[in-house]
């Protein structure tokens, strides 16, 4: 009963938690959040609940690698926004998610080479979607939107974990980060505020990953050797740091960018 009851709230209860985090302090911080493991993490516990240490190590690295799947997602619906509509733009960014998902799940990629490689994959995809400086402020999605998204959330959770002895460990895994509710926020931003608005949050989901690659590497280091508890408690901390780095980054980023407007301006009036 509990693990039914973990199964359908969790998820939801955190993706609520972002949606507010959105409206108080925008697309990209809120983007940051939803890129952390909101959906995969507790798919990931359950897995493990379900199917013991062995299962969930094998799925946690299908999780690794689709997170690059999730990235691809992210920048081919910024790229295809500024000119299509939000639906275009969501058909374009699933085919590119499965097709990435697909090419990598034929892949044999050694577990160091990941944990080295998805990170640096996801800091370039995020910086290649282009954020523009002014900022829009995004309402509060109506009460029957926000419990339509967190529906999605909680069935995402049950239909994975309730497949998974089918699918197996490995595409269970690539298909947790499947990016449902970041493709319905997108896809609400880019419709109520152009795809400026939708851009924001999709860089910052992207470099939200981070967060998400940090906490499947840690599952996927420390089971065996480590309980359940300890295994997601370190898990967890390690993609709330990682998630704040990534702020950091984006903010230094910003900074940057502003610094390099700014300075031919001084220049000329020298």
């Amino acid at each position: 009963m509990i693990l039914v009851l973990a199964k359908v709230l969790i998820s939801p209860l955190l993706l609520a938690t972002a949606t507010f985090v959105i409206h108080r302090w925008g697309g990209l911080v809120g983007g940051l959040l939803l890129g952390l493991p909101l959906v995969s993490g507790p798919v990931s516990a359950m897995l493990f609940a379900q199917y013991g240490s062995q299962f969930a190590v094998h799925a946690a690295y299908g999780t690794l690698l689709g997170f690059v799947a999730a990235g691809m997602f992210c920048t081919s619906y910024a790229v295809v926004a500024p000119r299509h509509a939000w639906w275009q733009s969501l058909v374009a960014a699933y085919a590119t998610f499965f097709t990435v998902a697909g090419l990598l799940s034929l892949l044999h990629v050694a577990l160091g080479w990941a944990l080295v490689s998805v990170p640096v994959i996801l800091v370039s995809l995020a910086f290649a979607i282009r954020v523009p400086e002014s900022a829009h402020d995004e309402p509060v999605p109506r009460k029957r939107i926000l419990a339509l998204r967190m529906a999605l959330a909680g069935a995402m959770v049950v239909l994975i974990t309730t497949c998974a002895g089918r699918l197996g460990p490995e595409i269970a895994g690539f298909l947790a980060p499947l990016p449902v509710i970041a493709a319905i926020m997108a896809a609400s931003s880019h419709r109520r505020s152009g795809s400026d608005s939708a851009h924001r949050l999709l860089r910052g989901a992207v470099l939200g990953s981070w967060g998400g690659a940090a906490f499947f590497s840690v599952v996927i280091l420390l089971s065996g050797s480590a309980g359940p508890i300890t295994t997601y408690s370190v898990a967890t901390i390690a993609a709330v740091c990682v998630g704040l780095f990534a702020v950091g980054l984006q903010t230094a980023a910003r900074s940057l960018r502003v610094t390099g407007l700014r300075l031919p301006a001084l220049l000329v009036k020298a």
